[in-house]
């Protein structure tokens, strides 16, 4: 295998199925490529530590001494579980530390500073030291997200007087279809909070989180609705499905929580999340189901179409500020990106 000052590996022996291919810096003359057949770990080289068959190593302070792994699935299906601090990403989207999230060929796996691998096709790594020798250096803290909330209208009354089996069954179907969906759309689910769920997409130079979390929430608020109609999914007597939606963006820190190796979950804190979860309370059917901030409007630029509700304090917040419906993809029928008539 071709090796660098940066990068290590060492090939596991041959096994019975064909290989497994992962690429680095691919189509330049710096390309390496990392066979394995049924594992594969990416971890951070360090002057101590072994080389080990099926762990590439990378020379990088920000990358875990075992930061995500590559699992061959029944059926030639590939798994990538992440267990890093600073986080693995798939097509840009950060991955929910130890989650198994299946990928497919062409896709790109980026790794902490931004260390790039894209797989190209179709001994066990428990086996692999447990414990770092070092720590794992933090990324630069903050970054530019957009974060969307949803949030189930009227659970209130739904716990006080629907059939607690029932509606607990009925919104654990219904999140699980919105998570799915949320993934679709490139973003990452944070958690689900009792009847609201927490998404974010991370941020980009050109704005495109907030146009990502604006095509989400059209998505989502259109799946919502067809869901209220399957009493497969949603089946609370009573009570019909209907869901309000808000997105901020702003600075936000993002990291993982949990011990070296045993990640279980997100952290993501700033001003965006709480003004985020501020202004789903301030939908109402005059202002429409999807509520965005300045921020999110001007970033998401004109490819959608917007109403200005004027200036309005966000729950927690406060100083009033400009709040936008969103209506949907800006089309001459429904006006400009600032909602105004075309």
């Amino acid at each position: 295998m071709p090796t660098s000052a940066r990068v290590r590996y060492t090939a596991p022996p041959e096994g019975r199925c064909p290989p497994v291919v992962l690429a680095s810096e691919q189509g330049t003359a710096r390309e390496q490529r990392f066979v394995f057949y049924d594992t594969l770990e990416i971890g951070r080289f360090e002057a101590t530590r072994a080389d080990a068959p099926g762990v590439i190593l990378v020379d990088d302070p920000t990358v875990s001494f075992r930061h995500c792994v590559l699992t061959r699935q029944p059926g030639d299906r590939i798994t990538l579980r992440d267990l890093s601090r600073n986080g693995t990403r798939v097509d840009g989207r950060r991955l929910v530390p130890n989650v198994e999230t299946e990928i497919a060929p062409g896709q790109i796996i980026e790794v902490a500073a931004g260390r790039t691998f894209v797989l190209l096709g179709g001994g066990s790594w428990d086996a692999v030291l447990a414990a770092s020798p070092g720590r794992t250096a933090a990324m630069p803290g903050l970054t530019i997200a957009s974060v969307l909330v949803g949030d189930i209208r009227d659970y209130t009354a739904m716990v006080t007087h629907a059939p607690s089996l029932e509606l607990q069954r009925s919104v654990g179907r219904v999140f699980e279809r919105l998570a799915a969906e949320v993934v679709r759309c490139g973003g990452t689910v944070k958690e689900f909070q009792g009847d609201a769920i927490f998404a974010f997409w991370e941020g980009m130079a050109d704005g495109r989180q907030a146009a990502g979390a604006c095509c989400a929430a059209l998505a989502l608020n259109a799946l919502a609705e067809r869901l209220a109609d399957d009493r497969q999914v949603w089946d609370v007597p009573g009570f019909r499905l209907g869901m309000d939606w808000a997105i901020a963006t702003g600075p936000v820190a993002i990291d993982s929580v949990g011990r070296a190796n045993q990640r279980a979950g997100l952290s993501v804190v700033g001003e965006a999340v709480v003004r985020a979860f501020g202004l789903e309370k301030l939908a109402t059917k005059d202002t429409g189901p999807i509520l965005v901030c300045d921020a999110t409007r001007a970033m998401a630029g004109d490819r959608f179409a917007f109403r200005n509700l004027g200036e309005m304090a966000a729950k927690g917040f406060e100083r009033a500020e400009q709040v936008f419906a969103l209506l949907g993809a800006a089309t001459a029928s429904v006006g400009t990106a600032t909602g105004q008539p075309s």
